[in-house]
């Protein structure tokens, strides 16, 4: 029998404070029933086999169950007694068995019983799945207990669980699990279930404490300590052979002992001693900007003892501050040393230089035409420590990087991040000598040749409210802009005329609409 897990707590205090570790585990019994079991009733699950039916004792937990063999074509025999439970299950339809018992929380018990799949059961199935819950009524699926996981057998086979409840229950249901995706069909587990364990066997716990090692050094511990079960006993660790309850000068690793009380009920626990180790955290802070030495390592460590002394590059004399400032940019090493002597070695930390912030384009809007003001400038930046603020001469910083409304001219402006390191650039916007207007084709092609495939408005003057609607000839809304940029590529229209219409104010803030027709030519 296996041995259950039922609380394992990690308190990890230091590289050489060795720390306790309670560890819980199971004692299997092999002999009779005692007081604390509890009996199963028909766990042969003997009956009739009928369609949608359950065994006497047994209850219906959800779904239709049905007693076999010969139900839907299933002829395997029994592993035991002559019928078994068969379920088919998918995620909108499970189907389970259920029997009332007496749980107590906190309690742990083994069960067995044998489990098989058959690959076509009313519906086609791919796997079988089994779960165990916990519940405080018929049918109730409150806390899983067990699970099998997906399994392809169709020869009988015999599963051992141990079940451990978190509070009280009073109903035992098993249930094919169909939660797993399944192209074939919707009801995707199937399982036949026979020879349930007579009881459920309450497991009496073994107290394992361990104390683990500082890494490098053989300080463990480990002591095993059994509640629920009289005595005598004699313990077998291994590796080692010693019969004693308490093993000590332990390296890291696994072990394993076997618990045998007078009575001839055994478990067998296995524990890992864990080598505690100092573990820190590396933090660098670069310089504001590029070029200036004022670097930052900022260590955060836990574990071992303190207080701790840090050593940079192999110092001879160690720092007690975690913090080492005004660092040039390259690769540093940081020895770290406990108390208790334990020590941990963090290397290859690269301090990089900051990358420098840098204007990386600038796009400029010359004036669009003879009587407007509406030339535009915007940069685009690199490096530094975002976010950033841009500035032209003679004018306030901004957080917008591009101005408008601009004159012709050659411009200067900088770029400043957060550090206050700067970048400088300039652009020169010129005039378009052409009158203000908008003009609107009268014809595309969108065929993909690159040549006339949208039909765009051009303008040539500083506008806003800009809005372009086009119907087609039954009066329907094929396109809308308020975007001047924007054109229409005639997607999933016919070739053909369409009327537009467009709005907008001009530079000298007049109200103006256009209507017109354009075709369309495919």
């Amino acid at each position: 029998m296996n041995p259950l897990l039922l609380k394992h707590t990690d308190v990890i205090t230091g590289a050489c404070r060795r720390t306790a570790v309670a560890l819980f585990f199971i004692v299997s019994f092999f002999h009779s029933l005692t007081a604390q079991d509890i009996l199963l009733k028909n766990p042969s699950l003997e009956g009739s086999p009928r369609q949608g039916k359950v065994p006497e004792y047994w209850d219906i937990a959800t779904g239709t169950p049905d007693i076999q063999p010969g139900v839907f074509n299933i002829v395997q025999p029994a592993s035991d007694g002559k019928s078994y439970i068969g379920l088919h299950s998918g995620a909108l339809w499970p189907e389970g068995i259920t029997q009332m018992v007496d749980m107590k929380g906190g309690h742990s018990y083994a069960l067995s019983f044998d489990l098989a799949y058959t690959a076509f059961y009313a519906y086609a199935g791919c796997y079988g799945n089994m779960a165990i819950y916990g519940g405080d009524k018929q049918g109730d699926t409150t806390e899983l207990l067990w699970r099998s996981g997906p399994f392809y057998h169709t020869s009988w086979k015999k599963y051992n669980a141990v079940i451990s409840p978190s509070r009280d229950y009073k109903y035992i249901s098993f249930l094919a699990d169909g939660n797993i995706d399944c192209e074939k069909s919707a009801y995707g587990s199937i399982v036949l279930i026979d020879n349930l364990s007579s009881s459920l066997r309450e497991i009496p716990q073994v107290i394992i404490s361990v104390e683990n090692t500082c890494k490098g050094k053989d300080m463990g511990v480990a002591s095993a300590k059994v509640i629920g079960n009289a005595g005598p006993y004699t313990y077998s660790w291994m590796p080692g052979g010693q019969t004693t309850s308490r093993i000590d000068h332990l390296p890291y690793g696994n072990y394993q002992v076997t618990v045998i009380s007078s009575n001839g009920t055994s478990t067998t626990a296995t524990i890992t001693v864990k080598e505690i180790e100092l573990k820190s955290t590396v933090t660098v802070t670069l310089s504001g900007c590029y070029g200036e030495a004022k670097n930052q390592i900022n260590i955060s460590t836990q574990g071992g003892m303190a207080p701790y002394r840090f050593y940079l590059n192999d110092a001879i004399l160690p720092s007690y501050s975690p913090d080492f400032k005004e660092l040039k940019a390259g690769n540093y090493s940081v020895t770290i040393r406990d108390d208790m002597g334990c020590e941990a070695k963090l290397l290859n930390i690269k301090v990089n230089e900051p990358p420098p912030l840098q204007i990386t384009t600038v796009s400029t809007a010359d004036i669009t035409c003879s009587e407007t003001t509406d030339g535009r400038i915007e940069v685009a930046v690199t490096g530094g420590k975002p976010p950033y603020l841009y500035k032209m001469e003679a004018s306030d910083w901004q957080g917008d990087k591009f101005w408008k409304q601009l004159n012709e001219g050659r411009y200067y402006f900088v770029v400043k991040d957060q550090n206050n390191c700067v970048s400088r650039g300039s652009a020169e916007i010129f005039r378009n000598q052409r009158a203000c207007a908008v003009y609107v084709p009268t014809a595309f092609t969108p065929n993909g040749d690159g040549q006339n495939d949208l039909f765009r408005i051009r303008v040539n003057d500083d506008i806003s409210n800009y809005k372009l609607t086009i119907y087609n000839r039954w009066g329907v809304l094929v396109f809308l802009s308020n975007d001047p940029r924007a054109g229409w590529d005639g997607a999933k229209q016919q070739g053909g005329c369409y009327a537009w219409m467009l709005t907008y104010t001009d530079s000298k803030k007049q109200m103006r609409k256009q209507l017109g027709n354009l075709i369309l030519i495919r």
